[in-house]
């Protein structure tokens, strides 16, 4: 048996060739445990659900082990690389899964779209057809005319055509009576005048008016004035601010010379000077001891120098004076001369805004006569707008009020119009009412005035007064809209509303029932709202509103019994207040409506007491 066995070569055991070890040195185990503390630190600074981060985390550990194990490097490489190949192969199939679930659900949707798509062709088709027929019906009609037109035509052509005859112009003169319109000298004096009037306008064509390309020119170079002006005036306090450091610091030497302290030096003096000119306030002398026992100082009192005395040596005060009294008597010859636009863009361009006052307003106003163009007041207004922006700030309110009150008497709302959307007033009520009061219109408001007056009160916040623009404007739902928005419909300022502008619209809204608002029955009681009609003596809306309840116009509650259940929901309103209102009625010959009124009061009244009787019927059942 043990003879039979042949021992197997050790060649045929592997093919592969031994490897060594992989630990065989104290190095290997220091760097398997740099590897596990490499791990454990890098663990800890990412988060432990994601896998991503973990996976890069482990492979470069794997790197770092193919690269110390040069005998497993072959190995490990091709291992690593079947791992990434599987990865790689496992994330381009979700990406995959992603794109086909969003086609799956495109193709599910398919069918839908597919369905949708032909619906709206057949609606396509089916207007298509409409506007065939249209076509054909209005080409039809436009033959049957351009037939009547061409029999129209040949029937003209037969008649004669008329001669033409000139017409003589034989009006009179304006300005000259028939016996002068005879006399060749008069004729004569008066075609002189025209041609001289003629030239005038000429001349002023040419010189009074320009294009505006160069007003745009003039604007431009002023501006560029203004910014070398300023420029200037920067460069002047510089040098003053340098002037001021200058003889601050040659007085500070000077009291230094004379004082000569041993522990201090001339710029000690002069720092001292200057932080004592910019904090303003008194220091505590620096004192200095010599070595012959005499004691030495520089006082404040030897180098102070004060603001004012700056100030009195500043030129620039005089000069500014200077101009501003020039600049006030060149306004007063332009005044005096009648030239009253020139003098109001003169008074409106002052420096410092001195002649942009109430009282260079009240002086234009003064000025009385007829005048072809704009008024002395209203051109000194219009300057005065004009120029908000180059003066830096807006008019006070009593110069704004003055300035609106004067464009309202001249009637010139284009002015106004523009002052507001300029944002040139400064705005008040007293604006706002005078606007609105300069409105003669009845309503609806077409003038304007009404809109300009609700643009001040809703810049000013004025709710109840925006409202009654609204309404004054014939925008009664928008007016009730917003006051319900704003919060001020109550039910004494819609009396109010109604008091001030008492138009049938606005009884409509008040007493019909509001359809997309929570509130059950009007906003008015029919009751108030007629008595307040009476007291105004609008007895002709209150007429026509009792009407339009009775024929079902007016809508409250059940459309057949609109009067009854207004007359019904009205629980302010007394018996006898009631009958003043049927009598008013009566007594401006609205019989039948009184009559009407006074039946249905009656019927209401019945059905109160007998609803009231049962109650209290059902009260004594239930003790």
């Amino acid at each position: 048996m043990s003879s039979s066995r042949s021992p197997t070569p050790v060649s045929s055991v592997s093919a592969f060739s031994k490897l060594p070890p992989i630990i065989t040195s104290e190095a290997d185990r220091d760097f398997l445990h740099e590897l596990s503390s490499y791990i454990d630190r890098e663990m800890g600074k990412i988060q432990a659900d994601n896998e991503e981060q973990r996976y890069i985390v482990y492979k470069g550990v794997f790197n770092k082990v193919i690269e110390h194990v040069v005998a497993y490097k072959p190995l490990l490489t091709d291992i690593k690389k079947e791992y990434e190949d599987t990865i790689g192969a496992i994330r381009k199939g979700q990406r995959e899964a992603v794109f086909l679930q969003e086609k799956l659900k495109a193709m599910a949707s398919e069918p839908s779209t597919i369905r949708n798509y032909k619906k709206r062709a057949d609606e396509l088709e089916e207007r298509i057809s409409i506007v065939q027929k249209d076509n054909a019906r209005l080409e039809t009609e436009l033959a049957q005319l351009k037939a009547a037109c061409m029999e129209r035509e040949k029937k003209e052509e037969k008649k004669e055509i008329p001669k033409p005859h000139l017409k003589k112009d034989r009006r009179q003169i304006p300005g000259l009576s028939l016996d002068e319109s005879t006399d060749l000298k008069v004729l004569y004096r008066k075609l002189e005048k025209l041609e001289r009037q003629m030239k005038e306008l000429n001349i002023c064509y040419k010189t009074r008016y320009v294009s505006k390309t160069h007003k745009q020119e003039l604007k431009e170079g002023l501006d560029n004035k203004v910014a070398h002006r300023d420029h200037l005036l920067w460069q002047s306090q510089v040098y003053r601010e340098k002037r001021m450091r200058l003889k601050i610091a040659l007085e500070a030497a000077e009291a230094y010379n004379r004082v000569k302290p041993p522990h201090q030096t001339v710029g000690d003096a002069v720092m001292l000077a200057f932080a004592q000119f910019q904090n303003s306030r008194a220091k505590e002398p620096v004192s200095t001891e010599g070595g012959d026992g005499l004691n030495r100082e520089v006082t404040p009192s030897n180098v102070t120098v004060t603001t004012t005395t700056f100030e009195e040596d500043d030129p620039n005060k005089e000069k500014e004076a200077e101009i501003m009294l020039e600049y006030i008597e060149k306004f007063n010859e332009l005044f005096e001369d009648g030239k009253f636009e020139e003098a109001a863009v003169h008074a409106a361009n002052s420096p410092k805004g001195i002649l942009r006052t109430r009282a260079t307003l009240v002086k234009f106003r003064e000025v009385k006569g007829k005048f072809p163009g704009r008024t002395p007041l209203l051109s000194f207004c219009n300057a005065l707008m004009s120029s908000v922006k180059e003066a830096g700030s807006r008019p006070n309110e009593a110069l704004s009020l003055d300035c609106v009150l004067c464009v309202l008497s001249e009637n010139k709302l284009d002015l106004l119009y523009h002052w507001l959307a300029q944002d040139r007033l400064t705005l008040c009520l007293d604006v706002g009412h005078h606007i609105a009061n300069h409105c003669s219109c009845t309503i609806p408001c077409k003038c304007g005035c009404q809109a300009l007056a609700q643009s001040v009160f809703m810049r000013l916040q004025a709710h109840q007064d925006s409202v009654l623009c609204l309404l004054k404007q014939g925008r009664v739902h928008a007016g009730i809209q917003f006051a319900r928005n704003k919060g001020v419909l109550s039910t004494e300022n819609l009396t109010a509303m109604l008091a001030s502008c008492p138009s049938l619209q606005l009884v409509h809204a008040l007493v019909e029932q509001v359809p997309f608002t929570q509130e059950s029955g009007p906003l008015l009681p029919l009751g108030v709202v007629l008595r307040t009609l009476v007291n105004k003596g609008q007895t002709d809306v209150m007429a026509r509103c009792l009407q339009d309840l009775k024929q079902g116009t007016l809508q409250v509650g059940d459309e057949t019994n609109s009067l009854f259940n207004a007359v019904f929901l009205d629980s302010e309103t007394s018996t006898d207040s009631w009958i003043d209102i049927c009598s008013h009625l009566k007594n401006n010959d609205f019989e039948d409506t009184a009559l009407k009124l006074v039946a249905t009061v009656t019927v209401v009244e019945a059905l109160q007491n007998a609803l009231e009787t049962y109650a209290e019927k059902e009260q004594g059942y239930m003790q």
